[in-house]
């Protein structure tokens, strides 16, 4: 039976998502605020989080925001009274799974928190079976460590062995920001006294080859001032 966490301050929400989730045969725990929703969230495993955005002191943004810094990467559902595009685009943005605006009818709920479960299953039986090769988004990336290769949906992007291991090197250090001397030395292999430029190069080409957008980076990313890092909430 999958555990669904729910966080909301309202009792009445609480309770009634509850039974609606409980009446769905799932196993159902909740908090009433954000800290103890995040406290259940990184002690307890739930296989989904449903989670609500205006919480006094600790809001959903905020629970997001530092649940996924920290690297977790449990399914997480806005439930919120916040329903502009751009509330939702913010909260995708901030590493939320899905977004559902109240009101909203149960079986709606149902589908989703169904869907979010059979993705992470999912991804969880790839990622055991794949051994050396890891899919992101779909297969829009994969990056195979036995053909020292990147594939866009199974197309060959056509990486040099060094932007290979550039990239191979960001992805093992996922969430970690990587610097310029770092790089160098773990991929170049050697103490580089010259120009670090030698890193933004490389990091421009290999950007050119795997990213589906190039006005909006989403494998290889910037800390502008410190240096390059792999996402580690890609799916």
């Amino acid at each position: 039976m999958s555990k669904i966490l729910i966080i909301d301050d309202d009792p009445a929400v609480l309770s009634s998502t509850t039974d609606m989730l409980r009446a769905f045969s799932f196993d159902v725990i909740t908090a009433e605020d954000g800290r103890k929703g995040y406290e259940m969230a990184t002690t307890l495993s739930p296989d989904v989080i449903v989670l609500d955005w205006m919480m006094p002191g600790y809001s959903g943004m905020q629970f997001i925001s530092d649940f996924r810094a920290q690297g977790y990467k449990t399914p997480v559902l806005f439930l919120t009274a916040k329903n502009e595009d751009s509330d939702q685009i913010e909260a995708l943005r901030a590493g939320a799974d899905d977004y559902i605006p109240k009101p909203f009818k149960p079986s709606v709920l149902r589908e989703r928190v169904r869907a979010m479960i059979r993705r992470s299953e999912y991804n969880s039986k790839k990622i055991e079976s794949a051994g050396n090769r890891h899919e992101y988004c779909g297969g829009e990336l994969i990056i195979d460590g036995d053909q020292m290769q990147a594939f866009k949906h199974d197309e060959s992007c056509e990486l040099t062995n060094r932007e290979f291991q550039l990239l191979q090197y960001l992805e093992q250090n996922c969430g970690r920001v990587c610097s310029r001397s770092e790089l160098l030395k773990q991929v170049w292999k050697f103490d580089f006294l010259g120009d670090e430029r030698t890193v933004d190069v490389t990091i421009k080409r290999t950007r050119q080859k795997i990213e589906p957008d190039q006005k909006n980076f989403k494998y290889i990313l910037t800390r502008r001032g410190f240096g390059y890092f792999f996402p580690n909430d890609l799916t």
